[in-house]
């Protein structure tokens, strides 16, 4: 544990995403992935929500972001790293979105209660140490609207944390991945206060050199 209360691997992941040059490669893979058409996958979760208000947790460099704002909806979209956020905004209309530097750990300070009716948080969430989980969730539950809707996808593996070395992004980059059982996790959204309304698994990428198997959370708000 360093004198900031991290550990050596949490600091050595914020330092790879305070990176511009990497912050820029994830933008330019993540357009090159969708070859500027937007995922099916985000029309349908638009279309799901109750209002407009979507928050974007853990946004990286705002390719899903502008995608839904394109979709016409409000979005707010907030990233830990600065890097990140920069690009983002220096590859997105002044407005919609809104681009913040904050640590998804503080949404229950910087927002009100019932101020989103939805929540996007693609593989941001694995990066947050797990006895971190439990606060985050309740605060993602404070501040969606009545049947406010959250999708979270997951890296699933033996539960905890692990390093990661890789080059993928042009240069070698080491990060730390919190890896989830199902039964874990689901545990901890109810304990929240959410209904789960549907779980998939699927592979897709790789972490590492090994493929990896994302489980996507598909919940509700009970209020």
């Amino acid at each position: 544990m360093r004198t900031d209360g991290t550990t050596d691997g949490q600091a050595a992941t914020r330092q790879t995403y305070e990176d511009t040059e990497v912050a820029r490669a994830f933008l330019n893979t993540a357009l090159s992935h969708h070859k500027l058409a937007i995922r099916p996958d985000l029309p349908a979760f638009a279309e799901s929500l109750s209002g407009k208000r979507l928050i974007d947790i853990g946004c990286g460099p705002g390719v899903h972001a502008q995608q839904f704002a394109s979709l016409g909806l409000e979005v707010t979209a907030i990233d830990y790293s600065e890097a990140m956020i920069q690009v983002a905004k220096e590859n997105s209309a002044p407005g919609n979105p809104t681009f913040l530097q904050l640590d998804m750990r503080e949404i229950g300070n910087a927002f009100g209660a019932h101020s989103f009716d939805g929540a996007w948080i693609a593989a941001s969430l694995i990066h947050v140490p797990e006895p971190d989980v439990s606060q985050f969730l309740s605060d993602l539950h404070r501040i969606l609207a009545p049947n406010g809707r959250a999708r979270i996808s997951l890296k699933a593996g033996p539960q905890g944390p692990q390093m990661v070395y890789d080059d993928k992004y042009g240069k070698g980059i080491e990060r730390q991945f919190i890896f989830w059982q199902e039964d874990n996790f689901a545990a901890l959204l109810r304990e929240a206060g959410f209904t789960i309304r549907q779980v998939e698994t699927i592979q897709a990428g790789v972490t590492g050199n090994a493929p990896t198997t994302w489980i996507i959370f598909h919940a509700h708000t009970n209020v």
